[in-house]
């Protein structure tokens, strides 16, 4: 600090001199000359330099005090330090409140706060309603709840965790189901069978222990489930039943029915009356296996989605006009134009993977009818059953039948149809580098009628190569092959790779193409440095007169089966190119898995020699599964098929053409599959609603033993799998 005030001293000092120099040479003059004023600037510059080195010799100033100038020459030069503080700008500053003067002050006052109110009421943060739609309308919400939504990449450990703690509390909540679910099958099985049983256990010898602990079990059972019974009847009283709905039903009303027993337990002893908590627990515990197989499913597929690999969404076009035009010719349906997309990241991953399905739709459709027709069936016991006797019995009647035609309609295995042939299928997928996240994509991709693709997906690398290659005009060789590299590297052509391989990689030494245009069906037409360039096939050349083809046969004697394509530069032709294209095993298998399943291919190319009929003879596949995409639509191609930085999508691919085709034909597969696993299952139900019926009308509802029940529906299950796993 005392160096400092020296400093300022010194300079205070300096400026008087020259004060008191400047008044004594203006008595003298009063103009000075420009060369005596610098001089004296320079005398003051070397005073101070002076003063100062005295002042380090003595000590007095140290080198850390100093401060370098900085010269600035603009202000826009200065570092204000006003990063971050700036707002942006929104719009345009509100005008201040207009109040004329010949008002009182009282009025005044009255209109500025009025004004001001406005400002706060403005300023208020409110909920948006598309925030609240979304919040209200997820309706797979129950199913990872308390989950994190993966929003972004450093959010990987988090969602991961969310994942394995669900996963670990139902591996802990199945285990728990299974011993209650084995232990009341064991007594059932006993009981019904007259297998040998420890006395205890016996209902006719100790009928209170045997309904206390099936009722104990069941408590258990509702106890480690009561997320499902929760969501399940919340879901059910607000007109949106579930599978959680079906399942909460079925072993809420067998415990209410084990807890009235328990006051009167002799009643077990009548043939006529039973208690079926077997079913009902087994109910929970096929519901927690579908629930086990979606979070395991949803763990393989977050690990491999949050690995670092290209990433092709799988997506719809959206606009009809533009799905219809380019598929018009080939389609006389509504056009479901299916296509892949570049991205680095997939939204919604949580909310796809836990969608609700064609189990959650049935069970909205069959939960309210399978209780009202139970309950009617248990009124109508009062007056068919033949073995009740007195008021007391009748009323433990209508329990028993209500809780067994639930249970026996309740198809146990229905969060299994959509999960296990999900699940299989998912481990085929990834092996090929794709991913279904949830039935949504079944949802949206199952009516896809047509696929974009572009011709270079349909022929990886090396399945397209140059033979030969003849020069024909005075142009060089290496003119020539760089021409017609160019052009085609630009233009998205097949033959990019092959011409890559005789570069060897080195693409700096492509020109720029200033312009091109694909004449549909013949060939490209582009300028590079100012000179017209065609690469194309003969009529290409044909049609634009080109001087200097060799004739039909000589072409022939240099194709030997395979295609020519010839360049021109300036309207001569310069170069012959003799290309072989092979087709890839697996784009065949897979193309023609499209046309089986009704999907056109819209194909976008650029080369002259690709035409349908070569494309189906290649592949063998139906020339009117295939089409393709003329060149004024190919900006709306790149349009739909261009990079967007994240895209909310329920499949995804690594961007190669069978991951793709795989993935919508499985679709496709996985929705019959369902569909055929959910008529199964109603038909067991209205088998169950008709057993019931008759038997409750021939007053033999006792007869449906829980063992039955049990049985019926485990048949069931094994059926719908095994007709299943035939469609595959």
């Amino acid at each position: 600090m005392s160096d400092k005030r020296s400093i300022e001293n010194m300079s205070d000092e300096l400026d008087g001199i020259m004060d008191r120099t400047r008044a004594r040479t203006e008595e003298v003059s009063p103009v000075i000359p420009e060369e005596e004023s610098r001089s004296r600037a320079e005398r003051n510059a070397d005073e101070i330099s002076r003063r100062m080195q005295e002042r380090r010799a003595r000590g007095e100033v140290s080198p850390e005090s100093e401060e370098t100038p900085v010269k600035l020459t603009d202000v826009s030069e200065i570092d204000m330090q006003l990063t971050g503080k700036i707002l942006e700008r929104t719009g345009e500053y509100e005008r201040a409140v207009d109040i004329p003067n010949d008002l009182s002050y009282e009025e005044r006052s009255e209109m500025l706060r009025k004004a001001r109110s406005k400002k706060v009421d403005a300023f208020k943060l409110k909920r948006s309603s598309d925030e609240a739609d979304k919040d209200d309308g997820d309706e797979s919400g129950s199913r990872h709840s308390g989950q994190h939504e993966f929003e972004n990449y450093g959010d990987e450990k988090n969602v991961l965790r969310d994942i394995l703690q669900v996963k670990s509390n139902l591996t802990v909540r199945m285990c728990v189901l299974l011993f209650a679910g084995i232990f009341t099958l064991l007594l059932a099985l006993a009981n019904d069978l007259s297998l040998p049983l420890v006395t205890i256990f016996d209902k006719v010898e100790n009928p209170s222990t045997f309904m206390f602990t099936n009722t104990i079990l069941g408590i258990a059972a509702i106890a480690v489930s009561y997320t499902v019974i929760v969501e399940g009847m919340k879901n059910l009283f607000r007109g949106r039943a579930d599978c959680d709905s079906l399942a909460a039903a079925g072993i809420l009303i067998t415990v209410l029915t084990g807890i009235i027993t328990l006051f009167e337990p002799s009643i077990v002893r009548q043939q006529f009356y039973h208690v079926y908590t077997t079913t009902a627990i087994f109910g929970l515990v096929f519901n927690t296996l579908g629930k086990l197989m979606i979070v395991k499913r949803t763990e393989r597929n977050f690990r491999f989605v949050a690995e670092g690999f290209d990433k092709y969404a799988v997506a719809t076009v959206d606009d009809e006009d533009i799905a219809g035009k380019m598929t018009g010719g080939v389609l006389n349906d509504f056009p479901e134009l299916a296509a892949m997309r570049k991205t680095e990241f997939i939204k919604d991953f949580m909310k796809n993977s836990y969608s609700t399905d064609v189990a959650d739709l049935y069970s909205r459709r069959m939960t309210p009818i399978i209780l009202i027709v139970s309950l009617a069936v248990g009124l109508l016991s009062l007056a068919f059953e033949k073995s009740t006797a007195g008021t007391t019995e009748r009323i433990f009647n209508i329990f028993g039948v209500v809780s067994g035609t639930i249970t026996l309609c309740s198809s146990l295995s229905l969060m299994l149809i959509v999960n296990i042939p999900l699940g299989r299928a998912q481990n085929k997928y990834l092996r090929y580098s794709g991913v279904m996240l949830g039935y949504s994509a079944v949802d949206k991709f199952s009516d896809t009628n047509s696929v974009l693709i572009d011709a270079e997906q349909l022929f990886p690398r090396s399945m397209v190569d140059i033979k030969n290659l003849k020069l024909i005009g005075s142009t060089k060789i290496e003119e020539c092959i760089l021409y017609a590299a160019s052009l085609s590297c630009q233009a998205g052509s097949i033959l990019s790779s092959a011409f890559y391989k005789i570069l060897r990689g080195k693409t700096e030494m492509l020109c720029p193409v200033e312009s091109y245009i694909y004449e549909d069906g013949l060939g490209l037409s582009g300028w590079i440095e100012n000179k017209r360039v065609l690469l194309g096939s003969r009529q290409l050349m044909m049609n634009h007169s080109i001087e200097g083809l060799p004739t039909l046969a000589k072409e022939e004697e240099y194709a030997k089966g395979n295609f020519v394509l010839y360049l021109s530069v300036s309207g001569v032709v310069s170069m012959l190119f003799v290309v072989e294209a092979k087709a890839s095993l697996s784009v065949s298998k897979w193309l023609r898995e499209l046309g089986r399943n009704g999907i056109v291919s819209v194909i976008r190319t650029v080369d002259g020699f690709i035409d349908r009929e070569f494309v189906s003879k290649l592949f063998d596949v139906d020339p009117d599964m295939i089409k393709l995409l003329p060149f004024r639509f190919h900006k709306d191609y790149l349009k739909e098929t261009d990079y967007t930085p994240e895209v909310s999508s329920p499949m995804l691919c690594s961007g190669h053409f069978p991951s793709f085709a795989m993935l919508l034909t499985g679709t496709k597969r996985l929705k019959q599959i369902s569909t055929l696993g959910v008529a199964i299952q109603a038909g067991a139900c209205v088998l169950g609603f008709g057993i019931s019926l008759v038997m409750t009308l021939l007053g033999t509802f006792g007869q449906l033993t829980p063992t039955f029940i049990f049985i019926y529906n485990m048949a069931f299950l094994l059926i719908t799998i095994f007709a299943q796993k035939q469609r595959v």
